[in-house]
């Protein structure tokens, strides 16, 4: 798995692709630990490129909520594919974790 940052005004986009599996997970903690910022309040998760995602790779997108929790902040995801969006759907993921179509829209929705 491969993942990057950018900052696009107040939000912090995080591209991800490939694989979020057992293997990749722990790596994207330590990964995310070392990019996190703790003034960034706002994070978008861009998942156009992420193929698969397993419960451990949920688990990493979990503690990044809590993260922000503490901190009043927000975590959303956008451009999804099908299965990878059916398995937050099916885990109850969408009921903290906001889904948006596109980036655009994503962006749009945590600036305002």
């Amino acid at each position: 798995m491969e993942s990057t940052i950018r900052f696009e005004g107040d939000v912090a986009v995080i591209s991800l692709t490939g694989r979020l599996d057992s293997g990749a997970a722990p790596l994207f903690d330590l990964w995310f630990a070392g990019q996190d910022k703790p003034e960034c309040r706002s994070y978008l998760l861009e998942m156009s490129a992420l193929t698969y995602i397993t419960s451990a790779g949920l688990r990493s997108i979990l503690k990044i909520c809590k993260v922000l929790e503490a901190r009043g902040g927000r975590l959303a995801a956008c451009a999804m594919t099908g299965p990878v969006r059916d398995l937050f759907k099916i885990a109850g993921f969408n009921q903290f974790v906001a889904l948006y179509e596109g980036l655009d829209e994503g962006l749009a929705a945590l600036s305002a």
